[in-house]
């Protein structure tokens, strides 16, 4: 726990001034996190291990996501659809590179360059206020559904996917990660502007905890415990930032509906 403590303080004192400042230091932030994202999601693909040569197709997918989408929350078909070709055309030359394998590096691409791309974008177009309110109903859910769980919980929630996890944690983390959102949203003035943010911190804090679930079958499936062990305590990039990447698509998704 100590460790586990210490690493989340030291990510906290790294991110948090880079969200509040922006520019230069949170896109070298964001272009970290992309590198090493690119490198987890394909490096537990050991049985075999994947070719090299994919690493530079998600890593060229991931940059040129990030060039040619600057200005809206979520990355166009266009680029999703030759990643898609360029993933399937693989097949052809390579026998290791089968559909299911084909399957996963298309998948798990657009979903963790989407959710950077929203990421960033979110900080510029919306401001660090939306950006941390979406990472407070994020965490904040996380950690409720931790410490709930830790003190209630009796039901198991989806026991294949992930032991630990139950009903009466989940509930807590809806609970604190909505009230804490909606402080949040309060103080800052999101709330006396926009009270339609209500229902989408309420679903975030839910929709979390779905995309963590999400990234758990993917590890079960590999049968690993975590992405890396960069972060110690937390595992790696990935394990740290699932829930937030599935989020901000839900968020980004909301914010273009109601047209905000």
């Amino acid at each position: 726990m100590k460790e586990r403590i210490i690493t989340a303080l030291c990510l906290i004192a790294i991110v948090v001034p880079a969200v509040i400042f922006g520019g230069i230091f949170y896109k070298i932030v964001i272009g970290v996190a992309m590198a090493l994202s690119v490198y987890e999601m394909l490096h537990i693909c050991s049985r075999p291990r994947i070719g090299m040569y994919m690493y530079i197709i998600v890593g060229l997918f991931f940059v040129t996501g990030f060039l040619f989408n600057r200005n809206q929350l979520l990355i166009s078909s266009y680029s999703i659809l030759v990643y898609l070709a360029v993933i399937l055309a693989c097949m052809i030359f390579d026998d290791k590179c089968n559909i299911e394998r084909s399957a996963y590096v298309f998948t798990m691409g657009v979903l963790v360059c989407s959710g950077l791309h929203a990421l960033l974008v979110l900080r510029v177009a919306y401001g660090w206020e939306y950006l941390l309110l979406l990472a407070i109903a994020t965490f904040g859910s996380d950690t409720g559904a931790y410490f709930a769980g830790m003190a209630f919980g009796k039901h198991k929630l989806i026991p294949r996917l992930s032991p630990k996890k139950t009903i009466e944690g989940s509930i807590g983390g809806i609970v604190l990660g909505s009230i804490l959102g909606l402080v949040f949203a309060y103080f800052t003035g999101i709330l006396a502007h926009h009270w339609i943010i209500v229902p989408a911190i309420i679903v975030m804090t839910t929709t979390s905890q779905i995309g963590d679930l999400i990234f758990s079958a993917i590890k079960r499936y590999f049968e690993v415990k975590d992405y890396s062990k960069l972060l110690p305590g937390h595992g790696g990039i990935l394990d740290r930032i699932d829930s937030l990447t599935f989020n901000v698509l839900i968020f980004s998704f909301f914010l273009m509906i109601v047209g905000l």
